[in-house]
């Protein structure tokens, strides 16, 4: 008994900490893009939008049904959502070439903090509102686990994954995997449902980064290029060393085939019968000839005869 609940507990540490690492990852592309300005262009509004909606729902969950672990986490996640999506629309006004940034994301971020808060409204203000928006919740989590492939279609015309959040990514995967676990041992679909759908999602994203390596702009004068957001460079720096680790890999791997294949063909030629080389000795004196199997045999009385 106290094993498992030992475990269940590893298990719940764990998934609160990836869960604040994922609600920090945003803040990788915002330093970046503080850092930056021109950097905004590869940054997606949906995928910042979706991340704050996801915060708010399941914030107003935690605090109007109540349920209190829920709380800290997402409410530095809102706080996350806000200063991430804001730093960037401060650039991206300034931007010529953040071709994301434009009215319709303008339009969607209005509706999102609309619907943020008529869903904080609705869960703190209607008897049983929580546990409808705990349930919305669930949709809404899925959504923001499918929110970076909303660029799919130019990661796969541009074959370059600049758009595609490589740290989210990740720790979503990490988040999701240890959310999954901790839903299936406690036997609650709320958990473990959206849980390993977005799993599934973030690992397509992984994926794509993986597959299409992310390729800097020129700038607007053409002179020099942009580079890419600093979590991109850490996605090659990965893929170049599990690449050099799969050749290295089949290397070896020919390697020993080889040697096996050598050392079985020493080991049955040394085992093998070697026919019509045998040595005969010949009785009646005459020198034995090679290719012809010919034993002289004496019999009592002195005479000799071949066999």
């Amino acid at each position: 008994m106290s094993g498992g609940m030992s475990v269940d507990f590893v298990l719940d540490t764990a998934a609160i900490s990836f869960a604040v690492f994922f609600m920090t990852s945003p803040l990788s592309q915002t330093l970046d893009v503080f850092s930056t300005p021109a950097k905004v262009r590869y940054v997606n509004p949906v995928n910042l939008l979706c991340f704050y909606l996801n915060c708010m729902t399941q914030l107003a969950y935690g605090l109007f049904l109540p349920v209190p672990p829920v709380v800290p986490c997402n409410a530095y996640g809102v706080v996350v959502g806000l200063v991430s999506t804001s730093v960037c629309w401060w650039f991206a006004r300034k931007e010529v070439h953040a071709d994301h940034w434009n009215r319709r994301a303008a339009v969607g971020t209005g509706c999102v903090a609309m619907l943020s808060w008529l869903i904080f409204t609705f869960a703190a203000t209607v008897p049983g509102g929580a546990a409808a928006v705990g349930n919305l919740g669930m949709l809404v989590g899925i959504i923001m686990y499918g929110a970076p492939l909303s660029s799919l279609q130019e990661v796969l015309r541009t074959e370059s994954s600049e758009t595609l959040p490589v740290l989210q990514s990740f720790l979503g995967f990490l988040n999701s995997s240890c959310w999954l676990t901790v839903g299936l041992r406690s036997g609650k679909l709320p958990v473990w449902g959206p849980n390993v759908i977005g799993m599934l999602l973030s690992l397509v994203q992984l994926a794509l980064i993986y597959r299409y390596p992310a390729k800097p702009e020129k700038s607007i004068d053409e002179e020099f290029f942009i580079p890419v957001l600093s979590e991109h460079s850490l996605a090659d720096i990965l893929r170049d060393a599990t690449g050099e680790f799969a050749e290295s890999m089949v290397e070896t791997s020919h390697g020993l085939g080889d040697f096996v294949r050598k050392s079985s063909q020493n080991f049955s030629s040394f085992f093998a019968e070697k026919h019509n080389t045998k040595d005969y000795i010949a009785l009646d004196g005459e020198p034995h000839d090679e290719g012809k199997n010919k034993t002289v045999i004496e019999d009592v009385s002195g005479d000799t005869r071949e066999v």
